[in-house]
């Protein structure tokens, strides 16, 4: 009879932020992750064994242990982020929108003309 046990690692992408490295000492996206490390028999995750959170700079590539407050500060300013940012076309803030210019009305009785050009000489009429 065999028995399969090891360890396995789940590894889940918490948010992207961008910050200060802290090796390369330039600002760049950080790809926060948490890290989830379980005792597996038959391939079956059993004993949960500890959770790590880590931070990839996307421009050096290097990776740091952080905390897990830290992890959840950068889940909560990217979360921030995403509520700020809206999608196209949509007014900057609820309930405002820029005016929209007057339509453009000929006086009654008269075809529409274009004003004269600046510096133009007189127009034929």
């Amino acid at each position: 009879m065999f028995i399969i046990f090891g360890i396995s690692r789940k590894v889940a992408r918490m948010a992207t932020v961008f910050a200060l490295c802290a090796f390369c000492h330039t600002p760049a996206a950080q790809v926060v992750t948490r890290v989830r490390s379980h005792f597996s028999l038959f391939f079956i995750p059993i004993i949960p064994m500890g959770t790590q959170y880590r931070a990839t700079c996307t421009l050096c590539g290097t990776t740091s242990e952080i905390s897990a407050e830290e992890a959840e500060q950068a889940v909560r300013a990217a979360t921030l982020h995403q509520a700020a940012v809206q999608a196209p076309g949509a007014p900057s803030a609820p309930g405002w929108a820029p005016p929209a210019p007057p339509p453009f009305q000929a006086p009654a009785g008269q075809p529409p003309t274009l004003p004269p050009a600046p510096g133009a000489g007189p127009q034929p009429g």
